[in-house]
């Protein structure tokens, strides 16, 4: 599982176009980043994949996984910050993928991976809401008091915006109920094309912070607008790869990346890798 988390990983950032992000052919809205960067970043963090999901197996309960999880998650960061020079490529994608594979390898106690598919992975969202039950509210508890705020807690005390805790805090809604079911409904089309059908219904869907604090509120719905006239275009994938390089320009003169909408996009594409991996199990 850790390998397809990796493969996910990289799969994401071969992606292309993806408008305002990294990829082969364009470093997006990104002056100090580019892809062999995110290479690094993901290679920095590949040991630490397997770490999650063993915390997990050998866990006790939901919040002494948690607990762990932010251990090893924050160790994590620090190798990737290293590997980077301090850019911060996986800082939201890190925190996801911990929960996320925490929760599988807790899940995996009881339940086997073809258990999992057929329930849709529900027991792994749950898990997710039981370890994270009240983070939003304890992290930003302190705020107040706080003489400087990052930019996630300067959007919460502005917009009231929770960002990547409040969708962990829920179980990671965006994954369940739009990633999965996208990726169903177009599982006949190649896996570039589906991918970027999922990566413009996330764009949609997704309170992007990265979007929010680069270009505020005008910003983030000006994306989520193109978008969404893009994704009426699906049934001419050329078009739509065509309008995705236009849309690439304008969030580069705009300075904008959806980099919410990138960590989501890479755990829906391991969903859909867990999901084949458990069919060919079946058929051997």
């Amino acid at each position: 599982m850790a390998i397809l988390a990796y493969q996910s990983l990289v799969s994401e950032v071969q992606l292309a176009p993806k408008p305002g992000l990294v990829d082969p052919d364009s470093n997006g809205a990104h002056d100090d980043m580019d892809y062999p960067l995110f290479l690094k970043s993901i290679a920095a963090l590949k040991v630490y994949l397997v770490a999650y999901i063993e915390a997990g197996y050998q866990s006790t309960s939901e919040q002494q996984l948690f607990l762990a999880l932010r251990q090893i998650g924050q160790e994590a960061e620090n190798q990737m910050l290293l590997a980077t020079n301090q850019i911060n490529t996986h800082k939201g994608a890190n925190f996801s993928y911990a929960l996320i594979l925490g929760a599988i390898g807790r899940a995996s106690q009881t339940l086997t991976l073809s258990e999992l598919v057929n329930l849709n992975f529900k027991p792994v969202f749950a898990i997710v809401r039981d370890m994270t039950k009240g983070l939003v509210s304890r992290d930003f508890s302190q705020i107040a008091s706080k003489v400087q705020l990052s930019y996630g807690e300067q959007l919460y005390v502005e917009y009231g915006f929770t960002g990547i805790r409040g969708e962990a805090e829920a179980g990671y809604p965006s994954l369940e109920y739009v990633a999965l079911p996208t990726l169903q409904k177009y599982r006949m089309l190649p896996e570039d094309d589906r991918h970027l059908i999922l990566m413009l219904t996330l764009m949609t869907e997704v309170q992007d912070m990265n979007l929010v604090h680069r270009g505020g509120i005008d910003g983030w719905q000006m994306v989520q607008k193109a978008a969404t006239v893009i994704l009426q275009e699906t049934d001419n994938m050329l078009l739509v790869k065509r309008k995705l390089r236009q849309l690439d320009t304008e969030l580069i003169e705009a300075h904008l990346s959806p980099g919410g909408t990138a960590d989501l996009l890479s755990l829906g594409i391991f969903f859909e890798r867990l999901i084949q991996y458990s069919m060919r199990i079946k058929k051997a």
